[in-house]
Protein backbone atom coordinates (compact mmCIF):
# COMPACT_ATOMS: atom_id res chain seq x y z
CA UNK A 1 0.00 0.00 0.00
CA UNK A 2 1.23 3.55 -1.04
CA UNK A 3 2.65 5.67 2.22
CA UNK A 4 2.14 9.46 1.67
CA UNK A 5 4.18 12.27 4.07
CA UNK A 6 3.47 15.65 4.39
CA UNK A 7 6.68 17.60 5.00
CA UNK A 8 5.04 20.11 7.72
CA UNK A 9 8.16 22.70 7.76
CA UNK A 10 8.05 23.06 4.03
CA UNK A 11 4.06 23.35 3.09
CA UNK A 12 2.39 26.68 2.57
CA UNK A 13 -1.39 25.46 3.27
CA UNK A 14 -2.02 25.98 -0.61
CA UNK A 15 -4.67 23.54 -0.77
CA UNK A 16 -3.72 22.07 -4.19
CA UNK A 17 -2.90 18.50 -2.69
CA UNK A 18 -6.52 18.81 -1.19
CA UNK A 19 -8.14 19.93 -4.79
CA UNK A 20 -6.13 17.77 -6.71
CA UNK A 21 -6.37 14.00 -4.62
CA UNK A 22 -8.85 12.00 -6.43
CA UNK A 23 -9.52 9.59 -3.88
CA UNK A 24 -9.58 12.12 -0.62
CA UNK A 25 -5.80 11.18 1.15
CA UNK A 26 -5.86 14.81 2.19
CA UNK A 27 -8.10 16.92 4.20
CA UNK A 28 -7.45 20.66 5.81
CA UNK A 29 -10.51 22.23 7.88
CA UNK A 30 -11.14 25.81 7.90
CA UNK A 31 -8.80 26.40 11.63
CA UNK A 32 -5.96 24.16 9.99
CA UNK A 33 -3.28 25.97 8.85
CA UNK A 34 -1.95 23.08 6.15
CA UNK A 35 -3.52 19.92 4.98
CA UNK A 36 -3.40 16.81 7.02
CA UNK A 37 -3.12 13.32 5.85
CA UNK A 38 -6.41 11.63 7.16
CA UNK A 39 -6.93 8.17 4.86
CA UNK A 40 -3.54 7.23 3.56
CA UNK A 41 -5.38 3.49 2.87
CA UNK A 42 -6.99 5.15 0.02
CA UNK A 43 -4.28 6.37 -2.01
CA UNK A 44 -3.73 4.51 -5.75
CA UNK A 45 -0.60 5.88 -6.19
CA UNK A 46 -1.53 8.13 -8.89
CA UNK A 47 1.24 10.92 -7.84
CA UNK A 48 -0.98 13.69 -8.85
CA UNK A 49 -0.09 14.92 -5.45
CA UNK A 50 3.58 14.69 -5.20
CA UNK A 51 3.09 16.86 -8.78
CA UNK A 52 1.07 19.35 -8.06
CA UNK A 53 3.05 20.66 -4.45
CA UNK A 54 4.59 23.89 -5.49
CA UNK A 55 6.75 23.63 -2.25
CA UNK A 56 7.95 19.83 -3.24
CA UNK A 57 6.78 18.49 0.63
CA UNK A 58 5.08 15.62 -0.23
CA UNK A 59 6.63 11.95 -0.84
CA UNK A 60 4.79 8.42 -1.96
CA UNK A 61 6.70 5.97 -1.00
CA UNK A 62 5.74 2.00 -1.54
CA UNK A 63 3.87 2.30 -4.46
CA UNK A 64 4.03 0.19 -8.14
CA UNK A 65 4.92 2.39 -10.72
CA UNK A 66 3.14 1.55 -14.07
CA UNK A 67 4.60 2.40 -17.60
CA UNK A 68 3.31 3.38 -20.50
CA UNK A 69 3.79 0.90 -23.01
CA UNK A 70 1.94 2.20 -26.25
CA UNK A 71 4.04 3.48 -29.18
CA UNK A 72 1.97 5.36 -31.63
CA UNK A 73 4.43 6.39 -34.14
CA UNK A 74 6.26 3.36 -34.22
CA UNK A 75 2.21 1.44 -35.38
CA UNK A 76 1.53 3.98 -37.70
CA UNK A 77 2.38 1.24 -40.17
CA UNK A 78 -0.11 -1.33 -38.19
CA UNK A 79 -2.56 1.15 -38.29
CA UNK A 80 -2.40 1.79 -42.06
CA UNK A 81 -2.70 -2.02 -42.73
CA UNK A 82 -5.59 -2.54 -40.29
CA UNK A 83 -7.63 0.34 -41.65
CA UNK A 84 -6.39 0.10 -45.69
CA UNK A 85 -5.77 3.65 -45.73
CA UNK A 86 -2.77 5.77 -45.82
CA UNK A 87 -1.73 7.96 -43.35
CA UNK A 88 -3.08 11.67 -44.99
CA UNK A 89 0.20 13.76 -45.55
CA UNK A 90 0.04 17.20 -46.87
CA UNK A 91 2.63 19.43 -48.47
CA UNK A 92 2.86 22.99 -47.63
CA UNK A 93 4.56 26.14 -48.93
CA UNK A 94 7.09 28.67 -47.17
CA UNK A 95 3.97 30.99 -46.84
CA UNK A 96 1.61 28.48 -45.45
CA UNK A 97 4.32 27.66 -43.33
CA UNK A 98 4.91 31.09 -41.74
CA UNK A 99 1.48 31.66 -41.28
CA UNK A 100 1.20 28.85 -38.88
CA UNK A 101 3.84 29.51 -37.17
CA UNK A 102 2.42 33.07 -36.42
CA UNK A 103 -1.08 31.04 -36.18
CA UNK A 104 1.09 29.15 -33.45
CA UNK A 105 2.78 31.77 -31.78
CA UNK A 106 0.09 34.19 -30.68
CA UNK A 107 -2.05 30.83 -29.77
CA UNK A 108 0.60 29.94 -27.21
CA UNK A 109 1.35 33.08 -26.13
CA UNK A 110 -2.68 33.62 -25.36
CA UNK A 111 -2.08 30.84 -23.76
CA UNK A 112 0.60 31.34 -21.26
CA UNK A 113 -0.70 34.67 -20.60
CA UNK A 114 -4.52 33.49 -19.83
CA UNK A 115 -2.64 31.08 -17.03
CA UNK A 116 -0.67 33.24 -15.11
CA UNK A 117 -3.46 35.81 -15.38
CA UNK A 118 -5.69 32.92 -13.65
CA UNK A 119 -3.00 30.98 -11.71
CA UNK A 120 -0.76 33.55 -10.68
CA UNK A 121 2.13 31.75 -8.79
CA UNK A 122 0.55 28.48 -9.28
CA UNK A 123 1.12 29.10 -13.44
CA UNK A 124 4.80 26.72 -12.62
CA UNK A 125 2.82 24.05 -11.09
CA UNK A 126 0.88 23.85 -14.65
CA UNK A 127 3.75 23.95 -16.41
CA UNK A 128 5.59 20.79 -14.30
CA UNK A 129 2.32 18.64 -14.93
CA UNK A 130 2.13 19.40 -18.06
CA UNK A 131 5.59 18.07 -18.69
CA UNK A 132 4.45 14.73 -16.42
CA UNK A 133 1.33 14.44 -19.04
CA UNK A 134 3.25 14.59 -21.90
CA UNK A 135 5.80 11.91 -20.72
CA UNK A 136 3.15 8.97 -20.56
CA UNK A 137 2.68 9.88 -24.62
CA UNK A 138 6.60 9.14 -25.09
CA UNK A 139 7.15 5.61 -23.37
CA UNK A 140 10.50 5.03 -25.12
CA UNK A 141 12.09 7.87 -22.67
CA UNK A 142 11.34 5.23 -19.44
CA UNK A 143 13.82 2.36 -21.20
CA UNK A 144 16.95 4.68 -20.03
CA UNK A 145 18.58 3.12 -16.99
CA UNK A 146 19.90 6.18 -15.92
CA UNK A 147 19.77 9.90 -16.18
CA UNK A 148 22.44 9.96 -18.65
CA UNK A 149 20.70 7.60 -21.18
CA UNK A 150 17.36 9.96 -20.48
CA UNK A 151 18.59 12.64 -21.76
CA UNK A 152 20.44 11.09 -24.40
CA UNK A 153 16.79 9.95 -25.79
CA UNK A 154 15.66 13.41 -25.02
CA UNK A 155 18.14 14.59 -27.52
CA UNK A 156 17.08 12.22 -30.37
CA UNK A 157 13.48 13.23 -29.73
CA UNK A 158 13.18 16.92 -29.82
CA UNK A 159 16.23 17.19 -31.90
CA UNK A 160 14.28 19.49 -33.92
CA UNK A 161 12.85 21.93 -31.66
CA UNK A 162 14.65 21.41 -28.43
CA UNK A 163 18.27 21.11 -29.69
CA UNK A 164 20.72 21.39 -26.34
CA UNK A 165 23.38 19.74 -24.61
CA UNK A 166 23.53 18.29 -20.95
CA UNK A 167 26.48 18.21 -18.47
CA UNK A 168 25.92 16.28 -15.36
CA UNK A 169 26.89 17.57 -12.44
CA UNK A 170 26.63 15.83 -8.70
CA UNK A 171 23.31 17.64 -7.67
CA UNK A 172 21.99 16.77 -10.95
CA UNK A 173 22.43 18.12 -14.76
CA UNK A 174 22.81 21.87 -16.57
CA UNK A 175 20.81 21.71 -19.74
CA UNK A 176 22.20 24.44 -22.95
CA UNK A 177 19.76 25.25 -25.60
CA UNK A 178 20.81 26.74 -28.86
CA UNK A 179 17.96 28.03 -28.30
CA UNK A 180 14.95 27.28 -26.92
CA UNK A 181 12.57 26.29 -29.06
CA UNK A 182 10.31 28.89 -28.11
CA UNK A 183 13.16 31.87 -29.03
CA UNK A 184 11.59 32.95 -31.80
CA UNK A 185 8.18 32.86 -30.79
CA UNK A 186 8.81 35.10 -27.81
CA UNK A 187 11.03 37.58 -29.41
CA UNK A 188 8.17 37.34 -32.55
CA UNK A 189 5.97 39.08 -29.36
CA UNK A 190 8.50 41.61 -28.64
CA UNK A 191 9.14 39.57 -25.41
CA UNK A 192 11.96 39.02 -23.77
CA UNK A 193 13.35 35.92 -23.42
CA UNK A 194 13.22 33.96 -20.44
CA UNK A 195 10.97 36.71 -18.91
CA UNK A 196 7.83 36.01 -20.71
CA UNK A 197 5.20 33.66 -19.14
CA UNK A 198 5.94 30.84 -21.91
CA UNK A 199 9.32 30.58 -20.91
CA UNK A 200 8.33 29.72 -17.16
CA UNK A 201 5.49 26.94 -18.76
CA UNK A 202 7.80 25.36 -20.87
CA UNK A 203 10.77 25.63 -17.80
CA UNK A 204 8.82 23.41 -15.50
CA UNK A 205 7.43 21.18 -18.53
CA UNK A 206 10.56 20.46 -19.02
CA UNK A 207 11.48 19.72 -15.59
CA UNK A 208 8.35 17.74 -15.32
CA UNK A 209 9.63 15.48 -18.28
CA UNK A 210 13.09 15.01 -16.68
CA UNK A 211 11.76 13.80 -13.46
CA UNK A 212 8.68 11.48 -14.72
CA UNK A 213 11.45 9.55 -17.15
CA UNK A 214 13.88 9.77 -13.81
CA UNK A 215 11.71 8.93 -11.51
CA UNK A 216 13.28 11.57 -9.38
CA UNK A 217 12.15 15.20 -7.60
CA UNK A 218 13.55 18.31 -9.95
CA UNK A 219 14.34 22.06 -9.21
CA UNK A 220 14.73 24.08 -11.91
CA UNK A 221 17.00 27.45 -12.13
CA UNK A 222 17.41 29.56 -15.61
CA UNK A 223 20.58 31.96 -14.98
CA UNK A 224 20.53 33.16 -18.50
CA UNK A 225 18.71 33.10 -21.64
CA UNK A 226 18.97 34.51 -25.24
CA UNK A 227 20.95 32.75 -27.86
CA UNK A 228 21.59 30.06 -25.41
CA UNK A 229 19.46 29.03 -22.71
CA UNK A 230 21.06 27.16 -19.90
CA UNK A 231 19.03 25.67 -17.37
CA UNK A 232 20.53 24.41 -14.26
CA UNK A 233 18.13 21.30 -12.65
CA UNK A 234 18.77 19.76 -9.83
CA UNK A 235 17.78 15.85 -9.32
CA UNK A 236 16.67 14.20 -5.45
CA UNK A 237 14.84 10.84 -4.46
Amino acid sequence: MPKVKLEEKGCRGCTLCVDTCPVEVFQQNASDAIPRVVAEENCIGCLSCYYVCPSQCIAVEEYTQLLPLHRVEENVAVVERFLQEKTATTTMSEAQCAAASKDVSLRLNALAQSIADCMGRGQNVVGRKAGTLAAAHLPEMYEGKDVEQVLKQMQRRFKDSFDFDYRLNPEGVDLTFHPCGMKAVVESLGQKVGEAPLCGLFHEYWAGLLGAFSSKKCQCKVPSAGDKCEMKVSLTG
